[in-house]
């Protein structure tokens, strides 16, 4: 709740706005009404009343002064509202009620009725200038001002998209004698609530100074005990009510909060809590220390007047790292069982009333009840026979994807490929997923009968390729590093056999990790973690023969968590770039790779398409300190390829 500000009529207010206002509506945001006095000329008066024709005035100013024609008479304010039913019916079938800002309407900033003569309004000036916008704006059509607010020297509008601008056009107008300059902007609108009025200051600043008054450093001890005989408290006539008591502490509490940047320098700089000698009778009255507070370790309620454990049962569960409470004083103390109780409610309590009520130990053991061990994470489990396959594919596909894209897609994927992306946006932060969402095939938004769940269903290495394209660029930590990546591998039964002949044995593969990403169209850095399942199956019989004996038929990329990072973490994909990763941080696994021949044959091949190198070189750069890993020996190759003879390439034989 909001501090007390004091008497009312320390600050003036602005009669409200409508039929029945006298003068000037106040600086919020307010919906155009009434229309002011304007002369001949159609400027505004600035000697007449700027209200509308209610009980408190008249809208005509007199007999006789009053012109009956288009721009100053009642039948053009008749009129003016007849129009303004008319486009305030129009804005609802469109984006809804004028009084809400929507996607079909356009905030436009406004400088120079600071230096006009229509400051002296009791409004300062805001609803003459609005209908001197509105009026001047309607040539050919009614231009309507949704929201307005005065905020400083500026006056912030929203009208339509479509009338901004007409509103524009009167950049450079004279208004009472001032020139205006009108912008459109980005900006969110200021809302009445980020004004603080000035009683609200100095009530803020008062309730600082009694934190500060009886904060102690050294003890970290926040002392609000006796608070009813506190003199500033009293002076402001905080305890005039018990209703005006309970607002002012819930204040003194967040105020008290806000002083620090962090949870951890909050928990840090207030350890000890003094409630003592308030009169409480229930913890409800002062329950906002549990919200704002949370991590306190000593509390005092002594010398107030809980009778029973129901009067702090609000408190149950909240205070995890309470570990010392003083009651006495209180009725509460001569209930045999209270004790028992308070320790069930408080896991890290050790001390009531100065006595030692559990040990270390046993709070231990309390908080670890509290949380419950979590499911242990199972290491990789790759069971993919003899040869390998998965294990081969997950260790050339992940670079790949990082530098190569394209020749990604035309080496493992086929026409009928499928591909898919599942983007878990958090809620709040849509940002980050802007490029993910537009290609999401996540079903459970969508629909079953949505049709962007079929063409959403990316099918062909061509087409998958080209959509690949358009993602942010990435880069995915190194096999090498086991705790980055849980890969699970089973074999998937009863698929088509290519040949037409029967059926065919194929592998079913689950990768999670996480990789660093980088959209240069959004100017995004971080990391995200992701899911991606993959079916492969034998490759089709084709000339020239496929480039593996295996093909991806079935792809499915889910993304998860999105971390922002301060640095580009990656940069944009180059064709057959290595990925950058320092050979010193890889450490080959010990003693020897044991493989067949058919594997080895396989990762010679691939060294071989992707360093040119021949089919001997391509060999011994497996077989050395590469102990067969496909990622060191690509990293070997570029460190030595400056060293190479012209003979280990296969060009040059």
């Amino acid at each position: 709740m909001a501090p007390p500000t004091g008497p009312r009529a320390g600050t003036a207010r602005a009669p409200p706005r409508g039929p029945r206002a006298t003068g000037g509506g106040g600086g919020g945001i307010q919906k155009r009404r009434a229309n002011p006095r304007t002369d001949r000329d159609g400027d505004v008066s600035m000697d007449a009343p700027a209200g509308g024709s209610g009980r408190g005035g008249s809208a005509s100013g007199g007999r006789g002064r009053g012109s009956k024609d288009a721009r100053g008479g009642r039948g053009a304010v008749n009129s003016r509202t007849s129009s303004r039913v008319v486009q305030n019916l129009q804005n609802y079938v469109s984006g809804g009620p004028v009084g809400k800002t929507q996607s079909n309407m356009a905030t436009l900033k406004i400088l120079g009725m600071s230096n006009s003569k229509a400051t002296g309004n009791r409004d300062g000036g805001l609803r003459s200038l609005l209908t001197f916008l509105e009026r001047k704006a309607s040539k050919d059509k009614a231009v309507t001002i949704g929201k307005s607010i005065l905020d400083g020297d500026y006056v912030w509008i929203t009208v339509r998209k479509d009338d901004a601008p007409e509103i524009l056009r009167l950049n450079g107008f004279t208004y009472a004698g001032a020139p205006l300059t009108i912008t459109e902007t980005t900006e969110r609108m200021p809302r009445p609530e980020d004004k603080i009025s000035k009683a609200a200051e100095e009530t803020k600043q008062k309730l600082t100074a009694v934190l500060a008054a009886r904060y102690n450093p050294e003890l970290k001890l926040l002392d609000l005990s006796s608070l009813g005989t506190d003199p500033i408290l009293s002076s402001m006539g905080t305890f005039d009510s018990k209703d005006r008591a309970e607002k002012a502490f819930k204040v003194l509490v967040v105020i008290a909060s806000q002083q620090y940047k962090t949870a951890a320098e909050k928990r840090e700089g207030i350890q000890a809590i003094s409630l003592a000698s308030n009169g409480l009778n229930d913890v409800m009255q002062v329950f906002t220390l549990a919200s704002s507070l949370p991590d306190i370790k000593r509390l005092d309620l002594s010398s107030n007047n809980l009778d029973s454990l129901s009067k702090i049962a609000k408190w149950q569960h909240r205070f995890q790292y309470l570990e010392e409470l003083h009651l006495t004083g209180n009725p509460i103390t001569t209930q045999p069982d209270f004790v028992a109780e308070l320790i069930k409610w408080f896991p890290s309590l050790q001390n009531i009333n100065g006595q030692i009520v559990r040990s270390p130990q046993e709070v231990a053991e309390a908080l670890k009840g509290m949380h419950p061990t979590p499911l242990p994470q199972f290491p990789s489990n790759l069971r993919d026979g003899e040869a390998n396959v998965a294990s081969i594919f997950v260790q050339v596909f992940f670079p790949m994807f990082d530098t190569d894209r394209a020749r990604l897609a035309a080496e493992f994927y086929d026409d009928d490929s499928w591909f898919s992306i599942q983007a878990i946006a958090n809620s709040g932060r849509n940002l980050p997923w802007k490029t993910y969402l537009k290609y999401s095939r996540n079903v459970h938004k969508l629909g079953e009968k949505n049709p962007a769940t079929v063409q959403r269903l990316f099918t062909g290495g061509n087409l998958i390729a080209d959509m690949w394209k358009a993602l942010p660029s990435t880069r995915h930590p190194s096999m090498e590093n086991p705790g980055a990546w849980l890969i699970d591998c089973h074999t998937f039964p009863n698929l088509a056999d290519p040949t037409g002949h029967g059926f065919a044995t194929g592998l079913l593969i689950t990768v999670n990790g996480q990789f660093e990403e980088s959209d240069t169209t959004e100017n995004l850095y971080g990391k995200r973690t992701f899911t991606r399942t993959f079916i492969l199956g034998p490759s089709k019989p084709s000339n020239p023969p496929p480039v593996h004996p295996y093909r991806v038929i079935s792809d499915q990329l889910t993304l998860h968590d999105w971390t922002p990072a301060e640095t580009p973490a990656v940069q944009a994909p180059v064709a057959n770039q290595v990925p950058q990763v320092p050979v010193t941080n890889a450490v080959p696994p010990a003693g020897p790779v044991i493989l067949d021949d058919a594997t080895k044959n396989q990762l010679i091949q691939e060294v071989m398409k992707r360093t040119g190198m021949t089919a001997e070189y391509s060999e011994l750069c497996l077989s050395g300190t590469a102990n067969w890993n496909f990622e060191l020996a690509l990293k070997s190759f570029e460190e030595q390829r400056a060293n190479l003879p012209p003979t280990a390439f296969i060009n040059a034989v």
